[in-house]
């Protein structure tokens, strides 16, 4: 599982960023047991540098791992009876406002060893924005850095909370049906509305690449929900506009379709289609793809 989604960490975890010299992004950032301190300065750097996280797209804070040329280099540990889980919880939200709904505190202890202690901050893409730091400023994550924002910039962070933020939550691609001469492959996406507004606008496109002949396309439950055009030679796409309002935190199924192909086209099919995923609503998009072999070994 990719580190981001897990929701329990261990030791291994850690020493997988490290030996794997994982690199500080705009979603990833890696602090030495310096960094937590009962110094004022150091308090304020800390709510800079988890503010900036939720006033951009969210991510992860590393409490306990020396970086070196913006790497993953070694672990470096905290005093877990110095620097509680909860010490570090009141320091963000003290000197953060608005408080951030959502965020996430994972201790590690190395050996269940509590003065070998790493703390990993999950921080969430925030609904409630702008976040203010302790220093009265407003900071976003630009590559591996918090760098205050511009004025346009803040202004733009008051409308985060009107305007719906969808994802593509899931997908499945998988074998439904076969015949004597046939194999039927279905195929069924999930979008979820990670924010505090309806959203009434918004359409799934899945893009069939590199695919053999297909020799019939079904449709679940009507075709009238969907449609399709060929783009060019081996490249397909099929697409839905969402029917329904779809609310805060709720998710939709979309894209239910199948496709039949003749027994002797599947070996290539499996072997060279691939799939892209394009959510759009607003002026904003979400993207994923998939190599159909690689989901069907995985299953």
């Amino acid at each position: 599982m990719d580190f981001f989604e897990k929701t329990e960490y261990s030791i291994d975890d850690l020493t997988a960023l490290i030996n794997n010299e994982a690199e500080e992004s705009v979603h990833l950032d890696f602090k030495a047991a310096g960094s937590l301190s009962k110094d004022d300065k150091k308090k304020a750097e800390i709510a800079k540098d988890v503010s900036a996280f939720a006033n951009s797209d969210g991510g992860i804070i590393v409490y306990g791992i020396e970086e070196q040329e913006h790497k993953a280099h070694a672990l470096s540990y905290i005093d877990g009876n110095t620097y509680t889980k909860e010490w570090l919880e009141q320091v963000i939200q003290d000197n953060i406002q608005r408080r951030i709904e959502g965020l996430e505190i994972f201790p590690i202890r190395d050996n269940g060893d509590i003065t070998k202690s790493i703390y990993i901050v999950k921080i969430p893409r925030s609904g409630n924005t702008p976040h203010m730091s302790a220093d009265k400023c407003y900071y976003k994550r630009n590559n591996f850095r918090s760098v205050k924002m511009e004025e346009y910039e803040v202004r733009d962070l008051f409308y985060r909370e009107s305007t719906p933020n969808l994802k593509i939550n899931g997908y499945n691609f998988y074998q439904s049906d076969e015949s004597d001469d046939y194999i039927t492959f279905g195929f069924i996406a999930q979008v979820w509305n990670d924010s505090n507004t309806i959203s009434t606008m918004y359409k799934l496109n899945c893009y069939l690449n590199n695919y053999i002949r297909i020799n019939r396309i079904l449709w679940e439950p009507v075709k009238d929900e969907m449609n399709y055009t060929y783009l060019e030679k081996q490249r397909l796409k099929i697409f839905q506009l969402g029917k329904y309002p779809l609310f805060p935190n709720e998710c939709v199924d979309m894209l239910r379709f199948s496709l039949e192909i003749k027994r002797e086209n599947v070996e290539a099919f499996i072997n060279n289609a691939t799939i892209e995923l394009l959510l759009m609503f607003g002026n904003k998009t979400d993207k994923l793809s998939f190599s159909v072999k690689e989901h069907l070994e995985r299953k």
